[in-house]
């Protein structure tokens, strides 16, 4: 009898403790499905809502964070997980302190695009408004006199994330990618190179692609420009680099992962490999040195 009544209060107490977390599982998941959110794993909702990255978020705390600053989620973060096609879901997101104590939201970008694509921060200043930074590193403003390379702001006052909204024209996609201070440091005119050239057509092709800066040690550590279309048709649409040696003021390479008559070498770029996009690792890619330096597809079929 006694062993008896040890078995059911074991069992009483796992029951409680089961209980106890399922409550737990449930208010969490109600405190943000306002936002559609859905804990069911790797799915995306018929509406397209990405539910693995809305749980990131709230894993992240996120959300608890966005009330306490009193950052509206569902305006200015949820729809990330529908609405954009840039790479929010590989930034790393975390909640910390800003310098005048109060909670902040980050949103560092991947590691290859660092000090180049923005870092972005929302919290509460000292008057109780919410607050978005953007923060970079290049080009390099004010270094320390040991050589020490500084963060800065950006002058921008929207709460909106910086990608969340598709761009009114292809100039307006690349100054949020920040080629032209990436141009400026290669010495270029990226209006007269990358744009006057195309058509009409070339210029819709070419906002369909994700433009990026990362700088590369074969760039002597510069920035190299990326334009980097849907990888599913990499056989017709090349990604493309602009950058300098140190040697040739400026170099224009053109991938395809077809052979064609123009290209001249092939490579691969291996998975993990620091310094690049992760849309070209894993595949044979063959490419030409183009000296005309213009955009690829100007006129595009």
């Amino acid at each position: 009898m006694k062993l008896y009544g040890i078995v059911l209060t074991t069992r009483l107490i796992t029951w409680l403790m089961i209980t106890s977390c399922n409550k737990g599982v449930k208010n969490k998941v109600s405190s943000i499905e306002s936002i559609k959110y859905s804990p069911s794993v790797g799915a995306t909702s018929s509406d397209g809502v990405d539910n693995d990255f809305l749980s990131t978020l709230s894993a992240a705390g996120i959300f608890d964070a966005a009330r306490q600053i009193g950052l509206d989620a569902k305006v200015y973060l949820a729809p990330l997980a529908s609405r954009s096609n840039h790479s929010y879901r590989r930034y790393r997101w975390s909640v910390g302190y800003h310098s005048n104590g109060g909670v902040m939201i980050s949103a560092l970008p991947p590691e290859e695009e660092m000090g180049w694509t923005p870092w972005e921060r929302w919290y509460k200043d000292d008057n109780g408004l919410v607050r978005k930074e953007s923060w970079v590193m290049y080009p390099l403003r004010n270094p320390t006199s040991e050589g020490v390379a500084r963060w800065y702001i950006l002058d921008e006052n929207d709460l909106t994330p910086r990608f969340l909204h598709k761009p009114s024209s292809l100039k307006d996609q690349m100054r949020l990618a920040r080629i032209y201070e990436a141009a400026a440091i290669l010495g270029f005119d990226p209006d007269e190179i990358l744009i006057k050239p195309l058509s009409k057509g070339g210029r819709k092709y070419y906002e369909q692609c994700r433009w990026a800066v990362i700088p590369h040690i074969l760039g002597c550590d510069g920035p190299v420009i990326y334009i980097l279309p849907p990888m599913n048709r990499s056989d017709e649409w090349p990604w493309e680099s602009w950058y300098s040696d140190g040697k040739t003021p400026l170099i224009h390479h053109t991938h395809y992962t077809r052979q064609r008559p123009e290209t001249t070498k092939s490579w691969k770029e291996y998975p993990g490999a620091p310094q690049r996009p992760p849309e070209i690792f894993g595949v044979v890619w063959y490419w030409y040195n183009d000296i005309l330096l213009k955009p690829t597809l100007t006129n595009p079929r």
